[in-house]
């Protein structure tokens, strides 16, 4: 998975937000920043509501320029990854990875310019063997089948694979279901009631993937 799991996707879109903010504060309305930052991110909700709704209506919620919306979501679409931000020992740990010979593949759901120029920023793109994004796939996680087609890629059987995600409902039971093991990146998150129980193990940071090592 790439947000919220290689990609620190808070840290990140708060410093796109802060610098935004000081290049378009006169026609956001009158919000001091801290506010207007605590807003979009809770309209936001973790990546999942479009930004082509979200602009429009935080703009209306303090009083902004309404015909502005389409220039700060492409200014968001185009300028978010330059403030990308990995989460601590990402290189490192994806580079162990590499050292003990395990491939590596990516899924991540969302728009391919979006996702792929976020990977660069990263260098994911040097390390990665297969990238998958959805828009490109034509499918989305929890779907089965995108999971099967990185493993296809990697000639890789479900049950020797493990995936790491942060979201429980998409990431985990949707590669759990797949046939791979798991492994949530809990992130101060509580596993939702509604779901199965966790199939496999919780992690707090990504660099203890290294200690589940080997996968068995």
């Amino acid at each position: 998975d790439l947000d919220e799991t290689l990609l620190d996707r808070s840290t990140s879109l708060r410093a796109f937000l802060t610098d935004q903010y000081q290049r378009y504060e006169k026609a956001l309305g009158e919000v001091p920043y801290p506010i207007w930052e605590a807003k979009f991110i809770e309209l936001d909700a973790r990546g999942h509501v479009h930004k082509s709704v979200v602009y429009p209506q935080i703009l209306s919620i303090f009083g902004g320029n309404p015909s502005l919306a389409d220039a700060l979501h492409e200014d968001y679409r185009l300028g978010c990854s330059t403030h990308a931000r990995p989460f601590d020992r990402m290189a490192e740990t994806l580079s162990s990875l590499r050292e003990r010979d395990i491939a590596l593949g990516l899924i991540t759901n969302g728009e391919t310019e979006f996702q792929t120029r976020h990977i660069h920023a990263l260098g994911l793109d040097r390390i990665m063997d297969v990238i998958l994004i959805s828009e490109a796939e034509g499918l989305r996680k929890p779907d089965a089948a995108i999971f099967h087609r990185a493993l296809n890629r990697l000639k890789i059987a479900p049950q020797r694979a493990i995936f790491i995600g942060d979201n429980p409902a998409v990431d985990i039971v949707g590669a759990h279901d797949a046939g791979l093991k798991t492994a949530w990146l809990s992130a101060g998150q509580t596993w939702p009631d509604h779901l199965p129980p966790n199939p496999g193990p919780q992690i707090d940071g990504l660099s203890q993937v290294l200690d589940l090592l080997p996968f068995k």
